[in-house]
């Protein structure tokens, strides 16, 4: 038997390279961040838009901690 270095994502699937892991990440990520900006019903936004700014997102290195202060913002009081 041989021992691998396997990574594995937030949702369960294993992966033997680290950036497939890590674009897989990203790809559960933004399709949560997706959930979370409203669609604009007046057309001015559009998925090309919509895409970059999503994809600004994800790449933000603070992304965790606004998150983590947004739960904590909504969370207080409960």
């Amino acid at each position: 038997m041989k021992e691998i270095n396997a990574f594995q994502t937030s949702d369960g699937l294993v992966f033997t390279s680290e950036r497939s892991a890590e674009e897989h990440q990203q790809d559960i990520i933004g399709v949560m961040l997706d959930g979370l900006v409203p669609d604009d019903d007046r057309g001015n936004v559009t998925r090309v838009d919509r895409h970059n700014i999503l994809t600004k997102m994800i790449k933000d290195p603070t992304l965790g901690q606004k998150i983590l202060a947004l739960h904590n913002a909504l969370s207080h009081g409960e």
